[in-house]
């Protein structure tokens, strides 16, 4: 049972659920809404509350975790319960704050895998070029070996830009970077030696040094609106470590946020096989750095 995000009122309800057990049924666990649905963060049950009848302290109709399992959804998991991002008050994580190995962090890693192509097609619009396999493969494997799949403000639908939060702070030369000329223009404008060739390949014009890396950073959550969607974002950075390997003294040439776009990471999740173009090459890869990592993705905690 997979989760899509939707925002509950009346009608969305009614038209996507359409009185259908187990999303309609006559014995509800509390009050007198009668509507069930799937959390889409965790992917545990709730119920939806204050349809045809405004509850207590609630200007609008919302979910609410159930607690316990209910009959007809196959899946309830406590630990995803108490770790689910969408429950928890807190906003902004640190990168060591991990749950324990449970069943959402073995459905991120099968959907890692499962969908690595499609996970890259997502970044590589958002980075704005078309970064390398080999890059690509990086961070999955440092996404694997940090286990970024049990980071508690990990989820389902912010996948692809976890893999990238967690990857590492990795050189940009030689990558085909002539697509996002805002890049471009920064890095010719302040890196001496730097040189765009006609493809559009980060190269040294044989005049000087450089050691330009790109790193992702600052992963935020926050609530936008009263019908309670989230909204999450991290930051793209690109630094020059020609003259120091320490971050902090480092120059930032380039910034920009990233905002999480989960919809059109589902649409393309769930395009009709006839029309899917997918990459075997990169499914391979990611079937190929998993298998490296699998002893560790079983284990009982992080």
């Amino acid at each position: 049972m997979v989760a899509h995000y939707k925002v509950i009122s009346r009608d969305s309800v009614e038209s996507v659920l359409a009185g259908n057990w187990p999303w309609f049924q006559k014995a509800p666990l509390r009050g007198d809404d009668h509507y069930f649905a799937v959390c889409p963060w965790c992917n545990n049950p709730i119920q939806l509350k204050g349809l045809y009848r405004k509850q207590a302290g609630s200007p609008r109709p919302y979910g609410s975790h159930t607690g316990e399992p209910v009959d007809g959804f196959p899946y309830f998991n406590m630990t995803d319960l108490v770790y689910c991002p969408y429950r928890l008050k807190q906003r902004s994580y640190k990168k060591t704050d991990r749950r324990p190995v449970g069943e959402a962090a073995r459905r991120l890693v099968e959907r890692a895998v499962s969908e690595f192509d499609r996970i890259i097609l997502v970044l590589r619009e958002d980075f704005g070029f078309p970064f390398s396999s080999r890059f690509a493969e990086k961070m999955l494997d440092l996404w694997f070996s940090s286990q970024g799949y049990c980071y508690t403000g990990a989820h389902l639908r912010n996948l692809p830009w976890m893999i990238a939060y967690f990857g590492p702070t990795e050189s940009i030369y030689g990558q085909y970077i002539g697509s996002d000329t805002e890049l471009v223009r920064a890095i010719i404008k302040q890196v001496s030696g730097a040189r765009i060739t006609p493809e559009g390949q980060l190269r040294h014009d044989g005049t000087g040094y450089f050691n330009l890396k790109l790193q992702c950073l600052h992963h935020r959550m926050t609530e936008i609106s009263a019908e309670g969607m989230l909204s999450e974002r991290m930051t793209l950075r690109v630094m020059d470590f020609s003259a120091t390997n320490f971050a902090g003294e480092a120059p930032a040439l380039y910034e920009k946020k990233i905002r999480f776009d989960p919809e059109r990471f589902e649409r393309l999740i769930h395009t009709a096989p006839e029309r899917a173009r997918r990459n075997r090459a990169l499914l391979d890869l990611a079937r190929q750095v998993a298998e490296k990592w699998r002893p560790t993705t079983h284990g009982d905690n992080a």
